[in-house]
């Protein structure tokens, strides 16, 4: 796994500073490329293997409800970052910066930690409510808060294409991207070589969910380093925080057998973070 996740790192890195297509994403602050390369790979790792894609979470078993608890918590989160930007100053765009104080991302990681514990809970009462939203409310919902950021961005008067890129990149390299790389093929192939020994109230889980989340947050705190150019600043904080953060994706994905809410969740979490101020 530490090799898989090399070649992806290296890969989409080389791209970017080496090709002229890279260079020209980095410019406009895009970065499709990083998420493109992680679905690339998983996705040919799995096929060459002659394995199924569902068994790595690829699939839309119970889409319905998948759906509507991605979007619970894509919206929960963003809510409680607002409350703690308030409070303590936390936001995790803060916490990619080097030397970002530590008391910044243990309110964040605890944020998270609390949320993984909740989502435990939740998971283990009867599905009814989550379910109870129809899809022709749901997928409206979604797509209404998806664009909250291009909105904000008319309303305000600022350019408005940069901001479409974003979002299409929180959706597609950030949500899609990580979920189906850390928690689809990290998380999937450690658990079919290790199994699930680890069992807690409500989950049974193995080093598949602890692994992938270290190495989540591990990506992060890659954010400020640059090898290419010898810049070695790691991220910690930001590593801190989405290794917790990571946690709570691996824990769905564990739960409901699918990335499919995760992808959902990360990406609507990453899309409202970015509305302007």
């Amino acid at each position: 796994m530490l090799l898989a996740f090399g070649l992806v790192h290296v890969g989409w890195r080389s791209f970017k500073h080496f090709t002229w297509l890279g260079r020209l994403e980095g410019a406009a602050g895009q970065n499709y490329s990083a998420g493109l390369f992680m679905i690339l790979f998983s996705v040919l790792a799995v096929r060459l293997r002659g394995w199924s894609l569902a068994e790595f979470g690829v699939n839309l078993k119970d889409w319905r409800y998948n759906l509507n608890l991605g979007i619970f918590w894509g919206i929960l989160t963003p809510v409680t970052l607002l409350i703690l930007l308030r409070l303590t100053g936390f936001h995790p765009a803060n916490t990619v910066r080097p030397g970002t104080p530590w008391s910044l991302a243990s309110s964040g990681s605890g944020m998270a930690l609390v949320y993984a514990m909740l989502l435990l809970w939740m998971l283990r009462k009867p599905r009814r409510a989550v379910s109870a939203v129809p899809p022709t409310a749901s997928i409206p919902l979604l797509l209404v808060l998806w664009s909250l950021p291009i909105l904000a961005a008319i309303h305000a008067r600022r350019p408005v294409g940069p901001m479409i890129g974003t979002v299409g990149w929180m959706v597609i390299g950030a949500g899609l991207g990580e979920e189906i790389f850390f928690r689809g093929y990290i998380q999937t192939r450690l658990d079919l070589a290790f199994g699930k020994p680890i069992a807690l109230p409500g989950i049974r889980f193995g080093v598949g969910l602890i692994v992938s989340s270290l190495l989540f947050g591990f990506v992060h705190a890659l954010n400020t380093v640059d090898y290419f150019q010898g810049r070695f600043q790691f991220a910690w904080a930001s590593g801190v925080f989405n290794c917790f953060a990571g946690a709570v994706y691996a824990v769905m994905r564990e739960k409901t057998g699918s990335i499919f809410p995760g992808v959902i969740a990360h990406g609507l979490e990453d899309v409202m973070t970015r509305i302007p101020g």
